[in-house]
């Protein structure tokens, strides 16, 4: 990826095509260290922990989503995982003290969380209130599927201290729910909106954009109804083409729907900026969207997804995930847990954490407030950060960003300008150091190798930008 210099909106040649990623990387060195020992040893340098729950179920399968997922043949399958999950967490207080470091955000994902029965619902966040320190808990998040929603989950939910329910909306255009194979009506979506607001401070869903075949007027349609939908927040993603199922690519293609270029979603991307202040909304990230009055700042301070500044933070925050293909980031290493719920199962029956541990440099954890808190939120406070330590790749692109106009600076933070805003994904990749982009270009070149996926140059290069750095 090439950084265009000088005075232009188009400042790279090429658009990293994954939008949310994890950094550090489960790297190829293999850790000796067993779960404890990581854990033990993340606690002498971890002052706030968030932890995700990975619930695997849905009753439909959305062909974007690249979550591990898959349709449940009876409520036995998920009673039969939901007593594992409860397994793991006793089998993690049994090996590790899960109260030494407090506890600033919990999300519950999937799949489907609100699949579980609101009795589940209540003894999952009871056990979880016993295991853990939740002195400081700033957040609760869970993912619910307007379908499933009732009102006695949400009563459940609200019982066990959820703040900031999540649903996954998409599209309000018919079109598009059917090309995503999305089964809820768009009255169970409304109904569903009503529910969350009359129980919770917070309610967020999503919208996807840049799909291939989309143009400008369908995206604002979608916009206008997201906004009449009057939640508090709306988070507002371009689809992952290298991510989303190869089902969805035949069905695009089927449609003889033309890839959207990246200069075309990246117009959609400032479409969708403007719209989104002009109907009284101020990003707080790089893709969520707060209602809170405007104001001339790039990023809004009026609210944070805690959960992400643990996943996108510092490196005194960490996460911990349970379940399957639940991740977990500390201080030195990333533990990637199986995919498989059948040897999950087994292996927590049998004691064991079944997962794959991976060591990195620490340099790397000190880097990631530079490498994606201030892209992702916009700012962080100097103050916090151990230049010192930082991996030396990273200081140098940091000087480099400064130079090109993306960053601004005083005495005590680094904040990120308008254009740095628009470049939120490209200056996550771009800071890494050279041997972390090249595992990510592996993840891109792996999904590319699944038979049936379509993509295109033009949905990665800029070419206009190509051809004159090229010339230059």
């Amino acid at each position: 990826m090439q950084l265009r210099s000088g005075s232009t909106l188009v400042k790279f040649d090429r658009q990293f095509p994954i939008y949310n990623f994890f950094f550090p990387n489960q790297g190829k060195a293999r850790a000796a260290s067993s779960v404890p020992q990581v854990w033990n040893e993340a606690a002498r340098h971890v002052r706030s922990r968030a932890l995700y729950f990975h619930i695997p179920f849905c009753d439909t399968i959305c062909n974007f989503c690249p979550f591990t997922r898959g349709r449940y043949s009876s409520r036995a399958v998920i009673d039969e995982y939901f007593a594992s999950l409860l397994a793991e967490i006793r089998l993690k207080a049994d090996l590790i003290d899960l109260k030494r470091v407090p506890v600033s955000a919990i999300f519950f994902g999937g799949g489907t969380p609100s699949l579980l029965d609101p009795e589940q619902i209540v003894e999952l966040g009871e056990l979880i209130r016993r295991t853990f320190d939740l002195s400081h808990l700033r957040e609760f998040s869970f993912e619910v599927e307007a379908k499933s929603l009732t009102p006695e989950r949400a009563q459940a939910m609200r019982a066990i201290g959820v703040t900031h329910p999540r649903f996954g909306l998409q599209s309000f255009s018919p079109k598009w729910r059917d090309m995503f194979d999305l089964t809820a009506t768009l009255d169970q979506i409304h109904d569903a909106a009503a529910l969350l607001k009359q129980c919770f401070p917070y309610q967020t869903f999503d919208i996807l954009y840049g799909m291939s075949g989309q143009d400008e007027e369908e995206l604002i349609a979608d916009l206008e109804a997201a906004v009449a939908l009057g939640t508090t927040n709306v988070d507002i993603y371009p689809i992952d083409n290298i991510v989303t199922q190869v089902g969805l690519h035949a069905k695009l293609e089927a449609a003889g729907a033309a890839p959207t270029s990246a200069m075309r979603k990246f117009g959609m991307n400032l479409l969708i900026d403007q719209a989104m202040r002009h109907a009284g909304f101020m990003p707080h990230n790089g893709h969520g969207y707060v209602r809170t009055p405007a104001t001339g700042d790039v990023v809004s301070d009026a609210y944070s997804f805690v959960y992400h500044e643990h996943v996108y933070g510092y490196h005194d925050h960490d996460l911990m995930g349970f379940g399957v293909n639940a991740i977990s980031s500390t201080m030195g290493h990333v533990l990637t847990q199986t995919h498989s719920k059948k040897v999950y199962r087994e292996a927590i029956a049998q004691g064991r954490v079944p997962c794959e541990i991976s060591r990195h440099e620490q340099a790397l954890d000190f880097a990631r407030p530079i490498v994606l808190r201030l892209p992702y939120h916009g700012r962080l406070d100097k103050r916090h950060v151990r230049w010192d330590a930082v991996h030396p790749e990273v200081l140098e692109k940091l000087d480099r960003v400064r130079q090109e106009g993306f960053v601004v600076e005083d005495d005590t933070s680094l904040a990120l300008t308008k254009l740095g805003w628009y470049w939120y994904v490209n200056l996550m990749y771009y800071l890494m150091p050279n041997a972390d982009q090249l595992l990510m270009n592996g993840m891109v070149i792996d999904k590319l190798k699944d038979p049936g996926r379509r993509f295109s140059k033009r949905e990665l290069l800029f070419p206009l930008v190509s051809a004159q750095v090229a010339e230059g």
